[in-house]
């Protein structure tokens, strides 16, 4: 797959991160290389396009291995984006569900809920309301 014409991963991915921040000095570990950053960039965003986010309780080993990095170096990617793994994976979730709920008004929250990857009806309610400041339904009803 060629990633010239894509949209740059750094415009993609800098709606889902709340801020940037390099690694601490003091914090002992080091800093990701262009080619690792670059490298887990791409595959996550390859990642997303076959909507893998989707798959209910995956573990971040789990996440790592189908993305081709280590847990570690995940987890450095995250971190040096100021969030971590589990938080950026519920807000593709929550971004997948506000599209769907326009998209399938008939369905309900928690039919929704189970389809971007989140079953369980109330974590999908606080999941939801983290992000958006509202309940899935509420929500809903303000987008008519």
């Amino acid at each position: 797959m060629s990633w010239a014409g894509k949209k740059s991963v750094k415009s993609i991915f800098g709606s889902l991160f709340h801020k940037e921040q390099a690694p601490s000095a003091s914090s002992g570990k080091e800093a990701l290389t262009a080619q690792q950053r670059s490298h887990i960039e791409k595959r996550l965003l390859l990642w997303q396009e076959d909507k893998a986010y989707r798959i209910a309780d995956r573990t971040v080993a789990e996440a790592s291995a189908r993305i081709g990095t280590s847990s570690v170096l995940l987890h450095r990617y995250f971190a040096e984006k100021g969030t971590d793994f589990r938080t950026w994976r519920s807000r593709l979730r929550i971004q997948d569900a506000m599209k769907e709920l326009i998209a399938f008004p008939e369905d309900s929250a928690s039919v929704i809920g189970r389809r971007v990857g989140i079953p369980d009806r109330s974590n999908f309610n606080r999941q939801f309301k983290a992000v958006t400041g509202e309940f899935p339904e509420s929500w809903r009803k303000k987008q008519k």
